[in-house]
């Protein structure tokens, strides 16, 4: 029989295709940002507008006028190398409201509430004389997982005692304590003194975490436009050291920041706070938007459990972690021999209670069962002894 003219079904009939669209996913926050709170008043801001993002000195300076000390921290911040914009950063810039009085920074930072994201503080002046509103500055921002950088010009600040000393009797790690006894730039010391934080912040939160070996320690850096602290002797350095507060010296005529750990080194607390965030992400967008399901099975579980070991080889790739030698005990009911060599060989150990162990509630309410991981930080070499023998 022949075939009839015209007649040509679709291919519809035999195979329908649907495409779908390519599922959102969340990015990493930007952790190389920097807020300053300021006294100043910025230049023809309108509509209600309650803060800046820059990127450039040329717009800080068109809002904020080149004699504000709103720009001279915020240039000392880009004017580091590498400073926070070259990783993808920004400085954010917040003016605290004048009436009826000046606004404390705690209130501003609540006003300002989540109208931005920023990972770590600067304000504009020395708190000596607010101790109590100080620590409570303090705890606010290390509470909200935030960085906050500050400088005191008094030397009795390097005391046991001093406020801030006590931020490391109290374990605010994220308040990266500093102090400088010189003036620094013409204008008032006590703004002056935060150029220095400034500098010290721009200088630290400059880390792009995808790449390889791009993980630093602050101390030792040189920051450009800082002069060395001329108050700085051996028993001072000695002070601050205990005191967990970080100071900018010259040793043997090279100038450097000399960091003290006793309230956790600076790269510590920025890169664990990296790994955080970037753990999260990456789970968040395992879980969440799948074009189906993640089945709760073991084959879901490994799905999560890889989603997480992404960001461990990363962080050892950026010398956030490395292989080494575990010398805590091993966590219960994990293979000891596995676990061992994993951070032995890769630097990091994933693991999770199997499916079938979970309790009843937990399943029926579809959240994963824990996932732990162990990881070995890199650390940092600082110093050194050298023992010579010597044979004639």
């Amino acid at each position: 029989m022949a075939n009839q003219a015209g007649v040509n079904l679709d291919l519809v009939n035999v195979i329908s295709v649907t495409v779908l669209p390519t599922p959102a996913q969340l990015g990493n926050p930007v952790i190389n940002s920097i807020i300053i709170f300021t006294q100043n008043t910025p230049n023809g801001w309108t509509g209600g507008q309650t803060y800046g993002v820059y990127t450039s000195s040329g717009a800080i300076a068109t809002d904020w006028g080149i004699n504000s000390d709103a720009y001279a921290i915020a240039t000392a911040i880009l004017n580091q190398t590498p400073n926070p914009v070259e990783s993808g950063g920004y400085v954010v810039i917040a003016p605290r409201l004048q009436s009826p009085t000046l606004e404390t920074v705690r209130a501003a930072i609540t006003r300002l509430g989540d109208a931005v994201y920023y990972y770590a503080v600067l304000i504009d002046e020395e708190m000596d004389a607010q101790g109590s509103e100080f620590a409570a500055l303090a705890s606010a921002i290390h509470g909200a997982k935030k960085l906050f950088g500050y400088c005191s010009s008094t030397i009795a600040n390097l005391q046991p005692g001093s406020i801030l000393d006590l931020e490391r009797t109290a374990s605010m790690f994220r308040a990266r304590m500093l102090y400088h006894g010189n003036a620094l730039l013409n204008g008032a010391g006590a703004q002056q003194t935060q150029i220095f934080a400034a500098a010290y912040l721009g200088r630290g939160l400059c880390v792009d975490f995808s790449g390889t070996g791009t993980a630093i320690t602050m101390h030792g850096k040189t920051l450009a436009g800082i002069s060395p602290d001329q108050t700085i002797g051996q028993t001072q350095l000695a002070l601050a050291l205990a005191a967990g507060v970080d100071v900018y010296v010259s040793v043997a005529g090279i100038p450097m920041v000399f960091c003290s750990g006793k309230n956790v080194f600076f790269d510590e607390v920025y890169n664990e706070d990296w790994l955080s965030m970037a753990l999260q992400v990456s789970g968040f967008n395992y879980l969440i938007p799948n074009s189906f399901k993640i089945p709760q099975t073991e084959t879901g579980m490994e799905g999560l459990r890889n989603a997480y070991r992404r960001v461990c080889a990363q962080a050892v790739d950026a010398d956030v972690a490395a292989p080494g030698a575990w010398t805590a005990a091993v966590p219960a009911g994990v293979n000891q021999a596995l676990f061992l060599s994993n951070i032995a060989n890769v630097g990091y150990f994933v693991w999770s209670q199997p499916i079938a162990k979970q309790n009843s509630s937990d399943r029926a309410a579809r959240k994963a069962p824990l996932v732990q991981i162990a990881l070995k930080l890199a650390g940092a070499l600082h110093s050194s002894n050298c023992l010579v023998s010597v044979n004639e």
